[in-house]
Parts: C-alpha cells; sequence; structure tokens
C-alpha cells in the first residue's frame, strides 16, 4: 500500500478530551472503572453501544455477515461501510469529529502512521493475550510497538507461484534454475509464450530476487526508516538478480509494469505462461474460467529460499470511539473461528489465526493452503512512514537495471541517492513535535 503524507493533527488536538488530547495513546480498559485493568475481566460491551465498522474495499459482504453475527452473541448493533485503502486519512480526518469508525480494517503497512497520529488505541491486555493466543506470531508482530499491541490481524496475503498443469508435467520446478532451462527452450516472444513471467520493476514482486543475498528493506523489523539499505552489498546483488532475470524473459521492462499485470494474468489464463508468482486474489478467478492450475511455494534461487513480502489486514480501535470496550470486543471477534470462516466463505480470503483446522474448507483448499505455509516464510511490509519512499525508487532504479541500462552498481547508488533526496526535501513543517 501506499503511504500517504501524514496530517498534521496537532491541529485538532484542542478537539481531544483528556487522555485523547495530542498524541498520547489510551489502553482501553476491560472493566468499567477506566482505571482498572483486570487480566482476568471478561471483554463486554457498554450498555446501549452501537458501533461503525469500516472494512476495506470488496469487503461489504464479509463486514456485514462478521456484524450480524456479532449483534447476535453480543447483542450490539454494527453499521458497516466500505472504507478503501486510504483508510487511516479518513479517519485522521473523520476521528476528531466523531464521524469515523469505532473498528477500522487497514493494511498493516500503515500502521506507524495510524499510530503515531494517536487514532488508534492499544489493546487491554486482555484482549491483547486474546490477540497472541490466536493469531500469527508472524502478524502479530506487524501491530506490535515496543511491545503493546495496537490492533488484530485479520487476514494475511503474501506471493506463492501458481502453474499452468497443461503446459508443467508432472511436480512443479522447486529451483529458479530448472525454470531458466525450461523457459530458453519454451519461450516464442512471437506467439506471447514465455514460460516464466513477474514483474520485476516493481518494489513488491522484486523482493524475493532482491531480498534473496541478505538485502533487509528498512532494517530486520523493517521500521528503520533512516536506513532502507540501499547503500549495501547485499541490495547490489539483488539487482544482480533483477538483471540476469533479462535472459529468460525477454521482454522489455516498459511492458512489465504493474499498469500490464491483468495481460500478464491473462497470459497465464490463456495457457501461454507455465509460471507465475502472484498473491491469493487471482485464486478465485482462476477457478471460476476453469484454469487447469497449481500452486507451490516459491523456488529457490543459487540454493536459497526466495521470500516474498507479505501484506496483513488489521483491525484497529478508534482512540475517539464513545463505545472502547464493545469496538473491542468486536476486534477481537475478528480473530474467532467464527469470524475466519466468513472471511473465507465470503471474500475468500485467508485468515490470520495461527490455526486453521477450525475454518471448514480452508485447510483443505489445496490452493489457499499454500499461500498460508508460505506466510510464514514472508517478510511483512514494512509499516515506516517511508515506506512509500522505496515504491516510487524501485520504480526508478528496476527499470533501467532489467534493460541493462543501468549496472546493479549505478542502481544502488541511485536507489540511496534518491532517498537522500527524498528525505532532503521532506517538509518538516508538516509534523507535529509528537511525530518526530
Amino acid at each position: 500500500m501506499k503511504f500517504k503524507k501524514i496530517i498534521n493533527l496537532c491541529l485538532v488536538a484542542s478537539m481531544l478530551l483528556g487522555a485523547l488530547s495530542g498524541c498520547s495513546k489510551k489502553e482501553i480498559p476491560t472493566d468499567e472503572d477506566n482505571n482498572v485493568k483486570e487480566e482476568a475481566a471478561e471483554l463486554k460491551p457498554e450498555e446501549g453501544a452501537e458501533l461503525s465498522f469500516w472494512v476495506l474495499s470488496g469487503d461489504a459482504e464479509f463486514g456485514k455477515a462478521v456484524a450480524g453475527e456479532f449483534e447476535a452473541k453480543y447483542g450490539v448493533k454494527v453499521e458497516v461501510q466500505e472504507a478503501g485503502f486510504d483508510v487511516v486519512n479518513k479517519m485522521m480526518l473523520d476521528g476528531p469529529s466523531g464521524n469515523g469508525a469505532d473498528v477500522f480494517v487497514a493494511p498493516h503497512d500503515l500502521f506507524t502512521t495510524a499510530k503515531d497520529s494517536g487514532v488508534v488505541a492499544e489493546l487491554s491486555s486482555n484482549a491483547s493475550k486474546i490477540v497472541k493466543d490466536q493469531v500469527s506470531e508472524v502478524a502479530v508482530k506487524t501491530v506490535t510497538d515496543d511491545g503493546k499491541i495496537y490492533g488484530v490481524p485479520v487476514s494475511v496475503e503474501t506471493y506463492a507461484l501458481l502453474y499452468n498443469k497443461d503446459l508443467v508435467k508432472g511436480e512443479p520446478a522447486t529451483t529458479m534454475e530448472q525454470i531458466k532451462e525450461e523457459a530458453l527452450k519454451y519461450n516464442d516472444p512471437s506467439a506471447n509464450k514465455f514460460w516464466y513471467l513477474t514483474v520485476p520493476t516493481d518494489g513488491f514482486p522484486a523482493y524475493p530476487y532482491l531480498s534473496l543475498n541478505g538485502f533487509e528493506l528498512f532494517g530486520p523489523d523493517g521500521k528503520d526508516g533512516d536506513n532502507p539499505g540501499f547503500n549495501t552489498e547485499e541490495f547490489k546483488k539483488g539487482l544482480e538478480n533483477i538483471a540476469k532475470l533479462k535472459e529468460f524473459i525477454p521482454i522489455k521492462a516498459d511492458d512489465l509494469k504493474m499498469e500490464t499485470m491483468t495481460l500478464l494474468e491473462q497470459n497465464f489464463k490463456d495457457g501461454k505462461t507455465a509460471y507465475y508468482p502472484i498473491g491469493p486474489w487471482l485464486i478465485k478467478s482462476l477457478k471460476a474460467e476453469n484454469v487447469n492450475f497449481g500452486v507451490t511455494k516459491l523456488p529457490t534461487l543459487d540454493g536459497k529460499q526466495m521470500k516474498s513480502l507479505s501484506g496483513v489486514q488489521s483491525a484497529y480501535v478508534s482512540s475517539y470511539s464513545k463505545y472502547p470496550q464493545a469496538a473491542e470486543l468486536l476486534a477481537t471477534f475478528l480473530s474467532s473461528d467464527e469470524a475466519a470462516q466468513l472471511l473465507y466463505e465470503k471474500s475468500y480470503k485467508i485468515t490470520a489465526k495461527n490455526d486453521i483446522s477450525n475454518v471448514k474448507g480452508l485447510k483443505e483448499d489445496k490452493d489457499l493452503s499454500v499461500f498460508t505455509e508460505q506466510f510464514k516464510n514472508s517478510v511483512p511490509m514494512p509499516s515506516t512512514k517511508r515506506i512509500s519512499y522505496y515504491w516510487t525508487i524501485m520504480q526508478s532504479v528496476l527499470n533501467p537495471v532489467f534493460d541493462g541500462k543501468m549496472t546493479p552498481e549505478e542502481g544502488a547508488k541511485k536507489a540511496q541517492s534518491d532517498f537522500e533526496a527524498l528525505v532532503t526535501s521532506e517538509n518538516q513543517h508538516e509534523f507535529c513535535s509528537c511525530y518526530t
């Protein structure tokens, strides 16, 4: 997800009450006494609570189904609205005025922005325990800062390797070396036949090649916004991997962009591409169109396992909610078996739960289950506010490196130089003191 400029919330600080003022964080109590937090206290909604629940685009059916289950179980009415991927900016604008959601779902790469802006509440001890017990450890890390948990991971996604069973006979390849060898025999650009296709010009699909030799974007935990890692030998070697892809993907970089992904997907559906790495969102349409495909984990390259970036969509409790206990109850309900079942049935998405055995159909789903396993070996997208710089810089570096118009050494230097220029150009006056 693309990072949006932080809005200066100091302008609305005067509108906040008590513990919500400025950039302070609030932990939601589980007892009616706001000053008491008992570990064993049961999460209970406030009397007369009504909630607004914002979901991401395309998840309205899931959201309404969850709302129905929640209302039936707890007697709390929930209004559902699609808010899109700009949800954090919407909350920063609408939250202080009382027009925001009580619970909202957002991509995890916006976590730092949301937390630092003060629009999300720290979860109570009891809710945090529920999250730790029920949610994948990799996913929990994406909503954790300084040991405190601020959200409930709901769904996860990452890349795995699709293969066309009409072209790939027998077991799918496990190494990029094998794929390259087969590609050199099969490729026929004049007929749009390519054994392997990907988008090496975008930072997300390119990451398995960039990270292969140890490159860590914004540090081991993805939170070091001052050090993207471009000035390292590991990143230069990653760019070398990108350059080598041209040997068996004989296509110009301009024809391998995110804007052309639908064409690449169609090529796979038409049976002209044997291997195509992509996320689980394509599976539903492949099945609907009766494509004879399979899913396997990402291959190795030079004996090293490739790792994709991954995304986590999490539910957050608004700091401005009139009913924080009910809101926290709804957020944690999204990690339940009931919600996970609805997520699979209504949105065909993968739950962030660490145990999917009670999610009917998901464990037996031979396609989505591969993504579930691949997620365990993925790298969550960094949530630093400067993640947007990575997407922008990669577009200007990966294209010429892939086309051979720029050496990996030159690409690494340009990436670092561009990053430093973007940092220098930041308008510090847009940030209030509590965000620096």
